[in-house]
């Protein structure tokens, strides 16, 4: 067997052996299949050796999969990072990240959906959400200042670039327009998107 499957501390640990990950996709999708009511609306947790033995972009594929099934992410620090000569992939997501779920990505992250609230969301790159984001996003997570956060409603509670974090202001208005975030040397800075204005913050990388 290329995962063992155990529950530990309110969440399910897949724990990966040696494999390919055809093999791991398979099993954990015929798994998903049989028994829904176990592993959907559950929080995994991703250990064990076999990791070391994936690609990010596949390791990615597989936190997809746990996602379209109803589950939430719970360790994505606990992945390897990839070493420099990596070829990073970003991590598109088609679906709305539900309150509680935590989505990571080595590269960027495209959400075509909403990020609800007290969801998490980190990048290495830029975060773009195509609708409504309200829960926390880190943009640059390893210290890359000019990554951005850009949303259609940008709601957050919290916004992080690079090592510099931002909190919502309470304020209750909601701007129907979309809006960018991102670091100019001072502070995290939050404006309307116009794409003239903004070529600097999001086409200088």
């Amino acid at each position: 067997m290329a995962i063992k499957i155990k529950g530990m501390n309110n969440s399910l640990v897949f724990v990966f052996e040696a494999g390919a990950f055809e093999e791991h996709k398979s099993f954990l999708q015929e798994r998903f299949t049989s028994n829904p009511q176990l592993f959907g609306g559950s929080r995994v947790v991703f250990k064990g050796p076999g990791l070391k033995e994936l690609s990010h972009e596949e390791i990615s594929g597989l936190q997809l999969l746990c996602l379209e099934n109803g589950m939430l992410l719970n360790n994505m620090d606990d992945l390897p990072r990839p070493e420099k000569q990596t070829v990073i992939k970003d991590l598109v997501i088609r679906r709305n990240v539900r309150s509680g779920q935590k989505i990571r990505s080595e590269g960027s992250v495209l959400i075509w959906g909403d990020v609800h609230e007290s969801a998490e969301i980190t990048a290495a790159g830029d975060i773009i959400v195509l609708g409504r984001l309200q829960g926390i996003a880190h943009a640059g997570c390893y210290g890359e200042m000019s990554s951005i956060v850009f949303a259609l409603q940008l709601t957050p509670s919290q916004i992080r670039i690079g090592n510099r974090v931002s909190r919502a202001s309470g304020d209750s208005i909601k701007n129907s327009r979309p809006e960018i975030a991102y670091w100019d040397a001072e502070n995290i800075c939050i404006r309307e998107y116009n794409s003239r204005d903004n070529q600097s913050k999001t086409g200088s990388k």
